[in-house]
């Protein structure tokens, strides 16, 4: 488990105690006169190439809405832990913009005007303390009092790494970090010891799904100055489906009790690591794919039927790798009728690919601008059509060989696909 049980008293405050003693230091450095410049105009000048993409992503993870997904990813499996990450959240909401309301610093926009990188929305007011330095910080301290060592240095490197990204693109001034991660730690800690004693389990759970649902709504939507980045809105995109299946699973686990809920959950893994399976042999298809296509059109065939022809070798290479590895514990059934049902299931699916993507593309005005997402939901369609009917209809015992399966087969693994004792 990511998360063991409620810290004590003692640990919370070794927890302010650490953060204290070093983030002091830096600060009393940076207060030096010129110091604070000097540092980020060291850092912000330097040109990233192609890190600047990752250095962009990761400034967004310092947004409440991009980063609470991963906090309920984290929490979901710890019903009592449900008042701590609210708490924390409300407790760190308050602290946080009540410091900049109080301070009301510049930005360094503001004083440096064009010597200042900016990467994303142009900000002036308000710089200390940094908010998406402390919201991050809010789950690094909450990491740290319920996570095992390992894990809590992993996400302190990532909320080190989000920290400095502010600086970056050109948003904070390096000494506005400081007491944004101190703020972040200290709401961890307040709001681990406050949500501890609370007793309403039925009313947290509601609020963690709530929020959870907010961020389901709101993601799809929300411009925080980087949407025009395409690889930021498919991450917000990603965000919203992972939330949406984890409220989804909250629901279901807290409807299904006992051997019901172990039954399903099992399903569900063998399900998740088929599909995984189907994905991976698929990937493996398009390189084929265009390996086939490369190979045939440099013997002199035109291009269509080049392409005619590698698709169906693709589709013959990923019936082959299905039968024999995503879908091995299934009974044997006659090769030819089944790799006739295989592209003939890849005929419709096509069909539904392109078709999609048509009718995404032509009639609603956001995929129009986005082609390439309608690209994306054009082959998740495909994709998931295909994998429900090849688990379905393709890729099923067949009650006319059940007397020729593999005894191997039929003695390890069940016709669910799941090992004696449990194993997937």
């Amino acid at each position: 488990m990511l998360l063991h049980d409620s810290p004590d008293i003692k640990k919370a405050g070794v927890v302010i105690g650490l953060a204290t003693l070093l983030l002091l230091p830096m600060a009393l450095l940076l207060l030096q006169p010129g110091m604070n410049q000097q540092v980020f105009t060291q850092i912000n000048s330097v040109d990233y190439g192609w890190l600047t993409p990752v250095w962009i992503l990761l400034t967004n993870f310092g947004d409440g809405f991009f980063l609470y997904p991963l906090a309920m990813l984290l929490f979901i499996n710890s019903p009592g832990k449900y008042w701590v990450l609210i708490l924390t959240m409300i407790i760190g909401a308050l602290l946080l913009n009540g410091g900049k309301e109080l301070i009301a610093s510049a930005r360094p926009l503001a004083e440096l005007n064009e010597a200042v990188r900016v990467l994303g929305p142009e900000l002036r007011a308000n710089s200390m303390p940094s908010g998406h330095t402390g919201t991050v910080f809010l789950l690094a301290g909450l990491v740290f009092l319920y996570g095992s060592k390992a894990f809590s240095l992993l996400v302190l490197i990532f909320a080190v790494l989000v920290a400095i990204s502010r600086v970056v693109v050109g948003a904070h001034w390096p000494l506005d970090l400081l007491p944004g991660a101190w703020l972040g730690v200290v709401s961890a800690v307040l709001g681990s010891l406050l949500g501890s004693k609370v007793q309403l389990s039925g009313l947290g759970r509601g609020l963690f799904l709530v929020l959870g649902l907010l961020c389901v709504l709101m993601l799809p939507v929300y411009d925080n100055g980087y949407r025009d980045q395409l690889y930021i809105l498919l991450t917000q995109y990603a965000l919203a489906c992972l939330t949406l299946t984890l409220i989804i699973w909250n629901l279901i686990k807290s409807c299904l009790e006992g051997d019901r809920f172990q039954t399903m959950a099992s399903w569900c893994r063998a399900t998740f690591q088929r599909f995984m399976k189907f994905g991976l042999v698929g990937g493996s298809g398009f390189v084929v794919d265009l390996g086939s296509y490369t190979l045939i059109t440099l013997s002199g065939v035109p291009h269509l039927q080049a392409r005619a022809a590698s698709y169906w070798v693709a589709a013959s290479w990923n019936w082959f790798w299905n039968r024999n590895y995503t879908f091995a514990h299934v009974p044997r059934q006659s090769k030819l009728r089944q790799w006739l049902k295989y592209l003939l299931m890849c005929l419709f699916s096509f069909v539904l690919n392109w078709g999609s993507y048509y009718l995404l593309t032509t009639y609603i005005e956001f995929f129009a601008d986005y082609k390439r997402l309608g690209l994306v939901a054009g082959v998740a369609v495909g994709m998931f059509f295909n994998f429900t009917v090849a688990s379905s209809v393709i890729f099923t015992a067949d009650n006319s060989n059940n007397g020729r399966t593999h005894g191997s087969r039929e003695n390890s693994l069940n016709p669910d696909g799941f090992k004696k004792g449990g194993e997937i």
